[in-house]
């Protein structure tokens, strides 16, 4: 025999076969390959929602944290120029105060100029006594029975007796 005719010879149903077989096998790695990719889609949608969800909820959170810091910050600095009603006069400063990008507060006046809250509160409560508590110590004025009593010039001047 020769070379040639050692070499196996298949029929067209053998052939048939092989190549069915094959087909099989690839179909399975396929459809699997498929499922594979078809389950990561769903888990990637999952991930996203999540993360959606996620930073929507931090945003919240910044966003609270934030107004509870611009509201504690004015009411410090109120009770540092000694207003009468600290949480009630903050009110007054809330809406046009931030944090800004340093993470200070700020007062945003009318025509955008931002300034310290501090320095703001500072020049509001120099304009409005009327929100101020009185700090003057007791016992520095005139403390005695006859209190209409006082210079006889100025009640002269004003035509006073």
């Amino acid at each position: 025999m020769t070379e040639k005719n050692k070499e196996k010879l298949f029929t067209q149903s053998e052939v048939d076969n092989i190549v069915k077989e094959r087909l099989e096998r690839e179909r399975k790695r396929y459809n699997t390959d498929i499922d594979t990719v078809e389950n990561l889609q769903k888990e990637l949608v999952q991930v996203r929602a999540e993360l959606q969800s996620l930073m929507a909820d931090n945003e919240a959170k910044s966003t609270a944290l934030k107004a509870e810091q611009v509201n504690k910050t004015i009411i410090q600095e109120l009770e540092k120029a000694n207003g009468i009603n600290p949480t009630e006069l903050a009110l007054l400063f809330i809406n046009n105060s931030s944090v800004d990008d340093t993470g200070s507060v700020v007062y945003t006046d009318d025509s955008g100029n931002s300034v310290p809250i501090g320095e703001h509160i500072k020049e509001w409560a120099s304009k409005s006594s009327w929100a101020i508590k009185s700090v003057q110590k007791p016992g520095s004025g005139y403390g005695g029975n006859n209190s209409h009593v006082g210079n006889t010039e100025l009640r002269d001047a004003f035509g006073l007796k």
